[in-house]
């Protein structure tokens, strides 16, 4: 296959979802912000998604500089627009694991000999295994998906961290690392906040999914340990119903552990500019977007080790701790203790994200890997 340079590059995206931006789904969100900056930069995107909620087989829905085409089933119609894709792209990428449709899309990359990319999401942590399905994902590793991901031309990891995770899994793949980001134009350059010392509560947040692996009951338990702060505090939990999140609203919702609903677009910014302090409990991340959201807007944030932050930790725009109620609890009140801090914090966060963190600067790192993988000698 050769490839002519003086065309844009076609990059073909399958999902589950939709490619909407203003949903809990972190997939659904960086493929919102390759696609659209891919566009930008003269590429040829095409994105394939499944989604119950489609009106009709090949929905067409209109994006931020793309299209997505959204089918319902796993019928001949989802099959035809796939097979139809691959034969147009030069690159096909994946996302996520354990997924069979995902091998399926990787046999047909095979056979028509096009290259494609995985990039994992996080799936491959060993802590995501031990939460849900140890046994049955095993066996589907080594049965279907070792060699799925090892005849992909590139692995994408999101963290320095995961990529640990996908070479102890796989053999002689070639792996990239190029994180998450945020889209800049969603949000502009944060008024500077000054800690408020009046009487008035502490606002310490938490917004995504309410689901087992966010690990809410410790972050619940470590909250109710700071009774002997001084300071007046209540924590505000935003995330859409679930089993997980009935559950721990059950046992934990009270007066200064309240649970607020779902909040997307303007109503998470508009959430966000309440908070005072926003922490992140989860059991197991892969450079979670809530975080480059929270950091772009100029907030101070606690965050757990296994969401695979460390490696920015150096930037000191973030208190990172343990995913126990232990550790989350010495979180908290690290942060507390240095409250006055805050400003200076959430200034070298925000210019974090300006400088790296942002999907114009992730996307034209993930160009220049597309090119290495499309072949264009071939």
């Amino acid at each position: 296959m050769k490839i002519n340079k003086e065309r844009p590059l076609r990059i073909l995206h399958f999902i589950l979802g939709k490619a909407s931006k203003d949903r809990a789904n972190g997939v659904n969100q960086v493929v919102a912000g390759l696609a659209k900056y891919s566009a930008r930069a003269g590429m040829d995107v095409r994105v394939i998604g499944k989604a119950n909620s489609a009106a009709y087989e090949g929905e067409v829905i209109e994006r931020d500089c793309f299209k997505v085409v959204v089918f319902s089933r796993w019928g001949a119609a989802l099959q035809q627009a796939v097979r139809e894709a691959i034969v147009w792209a030069d690159v096909v990428h994946l996302h996520g694991t354990y997924a069979l449709h995902n091998v399926w899309l990787g046999w047909i990359c095979d056979a028509v000999d096009k290259p494609y990319i995985v990039t994992s999401h996080a799936g491959l942590a060993p802590e995501r295994k031990a939460l849900r399905g140890r046994v049955r994902k095993t066996i589907f590793h080594y049965v279907l998906q070792k060699r799925h991901l090892e005849r992909a031309a590139l692995l994408h990891a999101l963290t320095e961290e995961e990529s640990s995770d996908i070479v102890n899994l796989t053999k002689h793949c070639r792996v990239v690392v190029i994180p998450n980001g945020i889209d800049l134009e969603d949000f502009p350059s944060p008024i500077p906040r000054i800690p408020a010392m009046s009487p008035q509560p502490i606002r310490i947040g938490y917004i995504g999914r309410l689901s087992r692996e966010k690990n809410l009951t410790a972050l619940c338990e470590a909250f109710s340990a700071l009774e002997d702060i001084s300071e007046d505090l209540e924590l505000l939990l935003a995330g859409p119903p679930s089993p997980e999140g009935e559950t721990i609203t059950k046992a934990w919702a009270g007066a200064r552990i309240k649970f607020v609903g779902p909040r997307f677009g303007t109503e998470k910014i508009s959430f966000l500019g309440q908070i005072d302090l926003v922490v992140l409990p989860s059991l197991s991340e892969g450079f979670p977007i809530s975080a480059a959201e929270t950091l772009a807007l100029g907030l101070p944030m606690v965050i757990t080790r296994s969401s695979n932050l460390t490696y920015f930790s150096k930037s000191d725009s973030f208190i990172l701790c343990e995913s126990t109620a232990f550790g989350l609890e010495r979180g908290l009140r690290k942060a507390l203790a240095r409250r006055a801090e805050w400003p200076e914090m959430a200034t070298r966060g925000r210019h974090l994200i300006e400088s790296k963190l942002n999907w114009a600067a992730v996307t034209t790192e993930m160009l220049d890997v597309y090119r290495s993988i499309s072949r264009s000698e071939a």
